[in-house]
């Protein structure tokens, strides 16, 4: 896998923690604002991965197949059978959203 690595230069992190992906990155992968990414690593790991939200649902697909709706509905059944939140732990949820 890492023989098809390439590297397209090299970034600073800004004072608001704001990375720029270099323009021949944005063009290749057509990047463009408002793009969604998850950003994954293993704390033991050299570095962090961006993956494009939408090409993890794909992945998703293409490993589960139609196993993967009955893990999402799994998960969200479970979810319902969880104990309720505190009022507080709602309100400090909701803090910075608007």
């Amino acid at each position: 896998m890492m023989r098809h690595m390439k590297c397209y230069g090299s970034t600073v992190i800004g004072e608001k923690g704001q990375v720029v992906i270099p323009a021949e990155v944005r063009k290749i992968f057509r990047i463009k604002s408002g793009d969604k990414f998850l950003v994954m690593a293993d704390e033991r790991g050299p570095g962090i991965m961006l993956l494009r939200a939408d090409s993890l649902a794909k992945f998703m697909r293409h490993v589960f197949g139609d196993d993967l709706d009955s893990l999402i509905e799994i998960r969200t059944d479970e979810g319902r059978k969880a104990k309720p939140r505190s009022g507080k732990a709602k309100k400090a949820r909701g803090k910075g959203r608007r």
